[in-house]
């Protein structure tokens, strides 16, 4: 595969995040109960670029092997982040991110951050450990699609923040690790989400399944089927870490 070939391989691994992330934060009718709005989670998601987007889908629709490198478009997108406790309607209490998507990413480059805003009394110190391990786990996941992590990432720093902001600890790779030990220790108590990306889920079957296991064990979410696949499940660790060791053990699609 030549280089032309492998970025536009990549371009359309790029275009199909990109839906699932669209289909995700504007969702339609595929939550798991009525109860379980994706609204509630708190994200915003909008193309700073969409005349790059438009091209870019151009292109995977009508490849052209002359065509040079240059040609394949940088896509900006912007994405706020709230807390699973930050449900106020204006954005005083959330991260603003830029996520740029050069050519190339996923399986050549990777995903570039930037931290555009936090909230009004997020210390600046924590600012830039957040730009810093956002950018470090960007990188980590080059050849993988990274957005999703990205925000998650993003979101376990701000609540570790808000749970913890009378005294202002710095944001580390300790703090996160005592709070994973604090996780643990009361699975059955604390709330969690899980994200999980597969290649496709098609079979009408399947996705029955899937929503009978997450509501069996009493956890909301979201399904999107089709390509790729896309589950989103929330609850108590504990039935997170079930659902997680089921759907692994059913890879049926």
């Amino acid at each position: 595969m030549g280089e032309i070939d492998e970025k536009i391989d990549a371009l359309e691994r790029t275009i199909l995040e990109i839906d699932a992330m669209l289909s995700i934060f504007c969702p339609d009718d595929d939550d798991f109960t009525d109860e379980s709005n994706q609204a509630d989670y708190g994200e915003e998601f909008a193309i700073t670029t969409p005349t790059a987007l438009e091209r870019a889908r151009s292109i995977t629709d009508h490849p052209d092997e002359t065509m040079p490198l240059f040609d394949i478009p940088r896509i900006d997108l912007e994405t706020i982040v709230r807390s699973m406790s930050g449900k106020n309607s204006d954005n005083s209490g959330c991260v603003r991110l830029r996520i740029c998507l050069p050519p190339g990413y996923p399986s050549i480059s990777y995903a570039e951050v930037t931290v555009l805003s936090t909230p009004k009394n997020f210390p600046r110190y924590h600012r830039d450990d957040l730009s810093t391990k956002i950018a470090r786990r960007a990188k980590e996941l080059r050849g993988s699609e990274a957005m999703m992590e990205i925000i998650n990432e993003c979101r376990d720093a701000l609540e570790d923040w808000e749970a913890n902001k009378s005294i202002h600890p710095p944001i580390s790779e300790e703090m996160l690790t005592a709070q994973d030990d604090c996780d643990t220790a009361n699975e059955t108590t604390i709330t969690r989400r899980c994200w999980i990306w597969v290649h496709h889920i098609t079979n009408s079957g399947r996705l029955k399944q899937i929503v009978t296991e997450a509501q069996t064990l009493n956890l909301g979410g979201f399904l999107k089927g089709g390509y790729p696949g896309v589950v989103v499940v929330e609850g108590t660790s504990a039935s997170c870490d079930e659902f997680v060791m089921w759907i692994k053990g059913n890879k049926s699609r």
